[in-house]
Order: C-alpha cells, then sequence, then structure tokens
C-alpha cells in the first residue's frame, strides 16, 4: 500500500455512511459451498500446491451468515480454491479461517458476490508485480531490469521510494510490451527506445507497439542502424519529424496503414512506417529505388500475411 495517495479525495469525509456490520473473523466448516459458485479448477489447484502450502500466501475464505430465522445455512463468497487446497493440505481438519459477513437475504448475497469478486476489488497490475520481483530479487526480473536501464526506461510500480525500477529518470514503459520488445534482440529494443525518447524528449512513456514496431524494423532491415549507411541516417532524421504529432496518433496511423491485423499490432505498426519511409526523398541522400531495394515489404508481409 502506497504512503501517498494518488489524486484528490472528496473536500469532506464526515457524510460517510456505515453500511451493514462489521466482518468477523472466525472458523466455518471446510463443507461449506456457494449457490451458484464459479467452477473450480483442478489444474489451478495443482499448480498453487506445487511448492506445498505456504501459510504466508493463505488469506481467509469469505463466508456470508444469513439471520437464523430465514434457515439459510453459511454459504461460501470468496475462496473456493483455497478450500479445496485446504481440504487436501489438512484432509482431518473439519473447519477453516474465515471473514464472516452478515447478509440479510439471497438477493444480498448474490450482490455482495460480485462486489467481493468484481466491481470492489483493484487488481495489482503487471508493473507492480514486476517492481516487487525486483525487490526480491527474482533472476529474471533483475536481467529485465538491467535491460531498462540499458535503453534508459523505467516501470512505475509505486510513487512510494523504490517503486520505480530500472532508469528512474527515464520514461515509463509497459512491462509487458518491454519483455516482448526485447524477443526481436537486446540491441534493437535499445536502438527503438532512443529513437522515441529522442523524437518525444517531454514524454514520460513510451508507447509499447511503438517501441516494438520499431525494434523489428531494426532487426528485419540491419541497414536501418548501419551508421556508414545513407538510409540510417536518413530513417532517423525523418522520424525525428514525427515530434509533431503525439506517439498515440503515429502509433494508430501507422498500425491502420499497416493493415490494423488482429493480433500483429506491433508488425502492422512496423510495416506502416516503412511503406511511408520507402517513399520518402531527402536532398543528397539515398533515393527512392534505392530505399525500395533495400528495404522490402516482403519481409514483414511474411510475417503478417504468412
Amino acid at each position: 500500500m502506497s504512503k501517498k495517495i494518488q489524486g484528490k479525495l472528496p473536500a469532506s469525509t464526515e457524510s460517510i455512511e456505515i453500511l451493514n456490520q462489521e466482518p468477523v473473523y472466525g472458523k466455518v466448516p471446510v463443507t461449506v459451498h456457494g449457490h451458484v459458485n464459479r467452477d473450480t479448477d483442478a489444474k489451478l489447484i495443482a499448480k498453487y500446491l506445487k511448492e506445498g502450502w505456504n501459510w504466508n500466501l493463505f488469506s481467509p475464505i469469505g463466508t456470508a451468515q444469513f439471520p437464523p430465522e430465514s434457515g439459510i445455512e453459511d454459504k461460501l463468497l470468496d475462496g473456493d480454491h483455497r478450500r479445496h487446497m485446504h481440504i487436501l493440505a489438512f484432509p482431518e481438519r473439519t473447519h477453516i479461517a474465515s471473514m464472516i459477513y452478515q447478509v440479510k437475504d439471497m438477493d444480498e448475497y448474490h450482490e455482495l458476490f460480485t462486489k467481493l469478486n468484481l466491481y470492489n476489488r483493484k487488481n495489482v497490475t503487471k508493473e507492480e508485480v514486476f517492481v516487487h520481483d525486483v525487490l526480491c530479487h527474482r533472476s529474471d526480473a533483475l536481467a529485465t531490469q538491467k535491460e531498462l536501464i540499458a535503453c534508459g526506461l523505467s516501470v512505475h510500480g509505486s510513487s512510494d521510494k523504490g517503486g520505480v525500477v530500472g532508469l528512474a529518470s527515464g520514461p515509463r514503459v509497459k512491462i509487458g510490451g518491454f519483455r516482448r520488445t526485447l524477443k526481436h534482440g537486446s540491441n534493437n529494443t535499445k536502438l527503438a527506445s532512443v529513437l522515441i525518447t529522442n523524437t518525444w524528449k517531454q514524454d514520460t512513456d513510451v508507447k509499447v507497439e511503438l517501441l516494438e514496431g520499431l525494434a523489428i524494423l531494426f532487426k528485419l532491415y540491419p541497414v536501418l542502424s548501419n551508421p556508414r549507411s545513407k538510409i540510417c541516417m536518413e530513417f532517423a532524421k525523418w522520424f525525428t519529424t514525427r515530434q509533431m504529432y503525439s506517439q498515440r496518433d503515429v502509433a494508430l496511423d501507422y498500425k491502420s496503414a499497416g493493415g490494423n491485423v488482429v493480433n500483429r499490432a506491433a508488425l502492422c505498426v512496423a510495416r506502416g512506417i516503412i511503406k511511408d519511409f520507402r517513399k520518402v526523398s531527402i536532398p543528397g541522400g539515398s533515393s527512392t529505388a534505392n530505399k525500395q531495394n533495400a528495404l522490402p515489404v516482403s519481409k514483414i508481409n511474411d510475417l503478417i500475411d504468412g
């Protein structure tokens, strides 16, 4: 939990209404079950128990308790996978720890179920997970952090001290997209990052579709990163003129120009960029014909269209 709240709170909290009873901690029978419960996945249970039962990862299940006069038995609200894991780990135990909520009827039970499991729950982001992976010294996370630093980028998990990893002063990037871009080569990722940050010097974020699209181009067309090539210098000079538009708009426009194929976003961005650059003619630079020979679109078409 962050020490500081991001954004603004309501001007006054004096009128906050307190609803229902405070839940209590207790033990309930392990046989407790829900009404129209979510499917319980055996593979998921096996995955969670692969390294054994870890009490540090256990949080009490949630159950609903109805008024005695209702005649309705307690029902599970949250934690059926944990309940089954507990049964497997402790077959001799008849009860399990639970937070017990008071509800008046089945309508309130179902409403509470949705709020606990969806509407009132903020799932952890991949960036928050990655920061904690770095802080607990996971080898793969530390390796990715080195790549971030080399690229001059950062991942933001929290505004608290230690909540930003990579190059703390660098623009932010989504960790999933960054790792996907690395598959096209560390150096190509660095080249793409440098080109973007040189183009949009004031931006605090790097759009991953654009980052990956450029990395793909540097991988497919080595001439774009060869400093002895006129095409390399032209490409960098031409691309930086995109700064008059936002990264978002550039990525969207090139994705559309590249065909906007489902599940091929970065490849389409790459195709859109290279198709546009192949038409460029700069005084004193390489000819359009030379560009078209050196930068065949068929290389990308094969990857997108098969």
